[in-house]
């Protein structure tokens, strides 16, 4: 809240103040919530800057994420202390490539699996989790796009026995993952390339439609991520020939050949503030969640941002020209780490009156506004802290002009299909709060 102008702004200033008072009085909110400053210019400035309008917040839920447009495999689970347990399972594909023809002499050896994640990780790295291998019974649809909330049958057979299947840390140093898989399918793999019966995609899929990756029922440690186009990722079939068992034959299925893959993501909010959220396109406003609102982009939480009153200043006159307006929101202290990171940007896209994801926002030169995640200190508390700051001037005067509906903005994460979460603090948090700083001009 700004301090009290001073006197000799004038009558002019006086009755502004008095009119704005007058409609927070007649809104929903309580008075207070419109308050209006001038800058340090001239008694009868036409200029005003207004740093309380009411905003709201709330975090709105979007399920049709789709994950099979990427390049990425995402699997595990954790348990992240506001959004709820979530877990992640990837469906894959293997491809052929060549046709497979072993020697008829060939002795099956093994049959590895491997992965090749990336250093990102989402959750506890520090915690022992498992990986478990399954084996697809409902075929991959080339044509078809698959979300986090898509699921194929698999069998309940766990591929990996053993040693492989072993606990481990998921550090980021560890960019490969070799998981030997049961002799019994790498030798009907051996056996029916004998036959001549692998020599397209087509009959791999028929015999292979794919594999399941999930996490160990119990595990609450971390999520992993992987490329399917990384060189050396896929199943690899050992053999050798009897006269000369020191030689080592190997084949690979690529994953990258495969083409086909995604990834399904389930969250449990039992016992978190977002636990109210159950329906798609459902707004739960921060005054519910201890005055936070989130942002996930794997999960489809997203942040709307509405300022209910922008028409209020047409009461200046006909002609409002909003000459910046700046939105500010800071992340809560604590709710980030290291893997737990914020995204690296947002994207403002408009919202519809039943909180539709509307088109991206675009700048003055047409290209879709990008909200870049700051570090620095908060202007509330003195402290480092993360935020995100939207140039919303477009929008406002949209608005004002009535060219735009209200309906309020939608703020993604730019990692659409990723796990990137951030915690922002809602407009009545004593700190870390949201702000909005608007000046506009009385032609």
């Amino acid at each position: 809240m700004r301090p009290a102008c001073p006197a000799y702004l004038g009558t002019g200033w006086r009755w502004a103040v008095g009119l704005l008072l007058a409609l927070a009085a007649t809104a929903c909110d309580p008075v207070g919530n419109i308050t209006v400053g001038v800058p340090a210019t001239s008694t009868g400035s036409n200029a005003y800057y207004v740093d309380t309008f009411t905003v709201r917040l709330a975090t709105v839920w979007h399920d049709s994420v789709a994950t099979s447009s990427g390049d990425n495999l995402l699997v595990g689970r954790y348990h992240d202390p506001r959004l709820g347990t979530i877990m992640a399972r990837s469906y894959v594909r293997v491809g052929l490539g060549t046709a497979y023809a072993p020697d008829a002499d060939e002795v099956f050896d093994s049959l590895v699996l491997v992965l090749k994640p990336d250093a990102y990780r989402y959750g506890d790295t520090t915690q022992l989790q498992s990986l478990e291998v399954h084996r697809l019974r409902d075929p991959l649809v080339d044509a078809k796009t698959y979300y986090t909330f898509s699921q194929l049958g698999y069998d309940a057979t766990v591929l990996n026995q053993g040693p492989s299947a072993r606990p481990f840390k998921a550090q980021p140093s560890r960019r490969t993952l070799r998981l030997r898989l049961a002799d019994a399918l790498g030798q009907e793999l051996l056996t029916t390339g004998k036959a001549g019966r692998l020599t397209t995609e087509a009959e791999l899929y028929d015999r292979l439609a794919g594999l399941v990756l999930t996490p160990a029922a119990t595990d609450n440690a971390s999520l992993i991520r992987s490329q399917v186009s990384t060189e050396g990722g896929g199943l690899v079939i050992y053999t050798h020939l009897p006269y000369d068992p020191l030689t080592v034959i190997s084949r690979g299925f690529d994953l990258s050949t495969g083409a086909k893959h995604f990834y399904q993501v389930t969250v449990d909010r039992t016992g978190t503030l977002l636990a109210p959220l159950t329906a798609s396109l459902q707004a739960l406003d921060v005054a519910r969640t201890a005055q936070e609102s989130y942002i996930d982009g794997v999960l489809g939480l997203q942040t709307k941002v509405e300022i209910p009153y922008l028409n209020d200043l047409r009461s200046f006159g006909s002609l409002v020209s909003i000459v910046q307006a700046s939105l500010t929101l800071e992340v809560v202290p604590g709710s980030s780490t290291r893997y737990l990171a914020p995204p690296t940007a947002l994207t403002p896209y408009l919202s519809g009156r039943g909180n539709q994801q509307g088109l991206p926002i675009a700048n003055s030169s047409g290209l879709t506004v990008s909200i870049p995640y700051q570090y620095g200190v908060s202007k509330l508390t003195g402290l480092d802290t993360g935020s995100y700051e939207f140039a919303i001037t477009d929008y406002c005067q949209a608005v004002v002009n009535h060219t735009l509906d209200n309906n309020g903005v939608l703020l993604v994460s730019s990692a659409a299909s990723s796990p990137e979460r951030v915690v922002l603090g809602g407009p009545k948090r004593n700190e870390n709060r949201l702000k909005l700083a608007l000046y506009f001009l009385n032609h």
